[in-house]
């Protein structure tokens, strides 16, 4: 399966999954070549200590309409509000554990773009449009200013304090980031040069800035609403660089997923680092050089793993709690706390 917009079996794939060829099922390249900055990344992780994530739960929602987790935040009362991409429901989590609220958002594959106070924003990327969720549900819903590229093209979106962002990827019409006012108008645009697989991967909103993830390299685009910079992950590793290195000089048709999402807390960047089999979260500074690496207890390798999104908050001074969603070997939400070790 190549990766280009052409087919919609593809891009409709990617929108829910956001995959790519996962540690497990690209076991069979034998080149083990990586780049120069890959190399020195590789020292970094292999000098830093691994800490352990404390157990919280795991909670295995017995419900019918709980089938695919895509998305997780925390809320203002420690909660979480989950998205599932396959029922289109939205669930939220009361700090107990237990499931406080449903809503349906009908046939929009709805990805959560942000929680502010007690307003949840939520992006239906089939109808390019924002909802506004509170308690009683949804109270207020807006069309999102896209362009008039293709309508397969992969989108993303995230509230910001004065409107929101956007993400369209479309090798035909372009790819760019996209600047919105409160009623969803697109008011400047900053181009992304290059294929879009360079550019897939969540966008998220931290001091001001967004942050756009990419799954399939270790790099983080941030931009301001004027200015677009790229920060290169320092000390990223991963058992997958070296097909990434050879699908980048074309040896292979699909890259693997590195990342699958990423979240802050505070001063610093949580990124899941994709591993067959457990999970393993990178913390970096916001100048993107890796300082912890996280794991669950008694990492094994297993086929029948599948973390989907990570949400983190900060508890008190050096303590997180961790939320992350998971699909395989069954849809579930684990939760863990961790204490960041003095060094």
């Amino acid at each position: 399966m190549f990766l280009s917009n052409r087919t919609l079996p593809f891009w409709l794939f990617l929108l829910l999954t956001a995959t790519g060829c996962l540690p497990s099922s690209c076991a069979r390249v034998e080149s083990r070549a990586i780049t120069p900055d890959d190399s020195l990344s590789r020292a970094l992780a292999a000098a830093m200590p691994i800490d352990t994530l404390d157990v919280i739960d795991s909670i295995v929602p017995e419900r019918d309409d709980f089938q695919h987790p895509r998305t997780i935040l925390f809320t203002g009362d420690g909660g979480l509000i989950i998205s599932d991409s396959r029922s289109n429901m939205l669930f939220r989590l009361a700090p107990d554990g237990t499931i406080s609220e449903e809503t349906l958002m009908a046939g929009s594959i709805p990805y959560l773009a942000g929680v502010f106070g007690d307003s949840v924003w939520v992006f239906g990327p089939v109808n390019r449009n924002m909802h506004l969720l509170k308690a009683e549900g949804v109270i207020d819903s807006l069309d999102l200013d896209l362009g008039s590229g293709n309508e397969r093209s992969l989108t993303w979106a995230v509230r910001t304090d004065s409107g929101f962002v956007s993400k369209v990827l479309d090798d035909d019409s372009g790819n760019y980031l996209g600047l919105h006012n409160e009623t969803g108008e697109l008011i400047r645009t900053v181009t992304l040069d290059g294929p879009s697989w360079r550019y897939a991967g969540l966008l998220r909103y931290h001091q001001g800035s967004v942050y756009s993830l990419v799954g399939y390299l270790p790099w983080v685009d941030i931009w301001n609403g004027i200015e677009l910079d790229s920060m290169r992950l320092k000390g990223f590793d991963s058992p997958m660089l070296a097909r990434s290195f050879q699908f980048q000089v074309g040896n292979t048709n699909q890259p693997p997923l590195l990342t699958a999402s990423s979240a802050f807390a505070g001063d610093w960047m949580f990124v899941l680092n994709m591993r067959p089999g457990w999970l393993n979260i990178d913390v970096y500074d916001l100048e993107g050089t890796l300082k912890y690496i996280i794991t669950q207890p008694d990492p094994s390798f297993s086929k029948e793993f599948y973390p989907t999104d990570l949400a983190v908050r900060q508890t008190a001074l050096g303590t997180f709690e961790l939320a992350v969603t998971v699909t395989e070997p069954e849809p579930r939400i684990d939760r863990y706390r961790w204490v960041m070790p003095r060094r």
